[in-house]
């Protein structure tokens, strides 16, 4: 029984160091991008948040079908709010501009 709580203890402190160290750490930049690559990632973040919107709306007609309680004002605020997110999701990877290696 000892060792179980000294293992979970010991397990919970490297949990929490994890955690802690990871709160600190800045984004991982690339120093640099050709220009074809930067093409075809933001092509590929694009696509990516397209598809996101895509399964998101399937996810908010399903949720309406299945639960009908103050409908439709949850799904169009669900809707909107989407929209919003994509839109930004979409503005930043047009923004997004590293180095030409």
């Amino acid at each position: 029984m000892i060792k179980i709580v000294v293992l979970a203890t010991v397990m919970a402190l490297l949990v929490g160091g994890m955690i802690y160290s990871q709160s600190d750490a800045q984004p991982v930049k690339p120093t640099c991008v050709s220009d074809e690559d930067r093409v075809q990632i933001r092509r590929q973040v694009l696509s990516a948040v397209d598809d996101a919107l895509h399964d998101h709306m399937k996810t908010l007609f399903i949720t309406w079908i299945k639960d009908p309680r103050d409908q439709p004002g949850r799904a169009s605020a669900g809707i909107q709010a989407a929209i919003v997110h994509y839109q930004r999701a979409r503005a930043d990877a047009l923004k997004w501009n590293p180095p030409s290696c």
